[in-house]
């Protein structure tokens, strides 16, 4: 039996590897993490793409687990978040555009 959408509403994203064994992932705040070797810390740096912490912009544990809420809600192959829509748009635009290139857009687009 697949899951109804309420409850995927209400279970997407509790991987215990982000809520440590607890209901709900814990809010998470931090800009920089602590490492116990140098080499520790450049292993992060090398998977930092793949949910490893590294550093708290980068994501921690709150944010990769609403990563896998919203990528399992809406059937998507991953999802990126972004601290502001300026840096989301940035993003959308990048994606598609070259050095040299055009832009053609309203200015008041955001």
């Amino acid at each position: 039996m697949s899951e109804g959408k309420k409850t995927k509403l209400i279970t997407a994203g509790r991987d215990k590897k982000w809520t440590n064994g607890v209901v709900n992932p814990p809010v998470q705040r931090a800009s920089t993490v602590v490492f116990n070797t140098v080499a520790e810390k450049n292993q992060a740096a090398i998977n930092r793409a793949n949910k490893t912490l590294f550093y708290g912009r980068r994501g921690t544990n709150t944010h990769f687990a609403f990563q896998d809420a919203m990528v399992e809600i809406e059937g998507g192959a991953g999802c990126a978040l972004y601290p502001c829509g300026t840096a989301a748009i940035s993003n959308a635009i990048l994606s598609f555009v070259e050095a040299g290139d055009h832009i053609l857009m309203v200015d008041t687009c955001y």
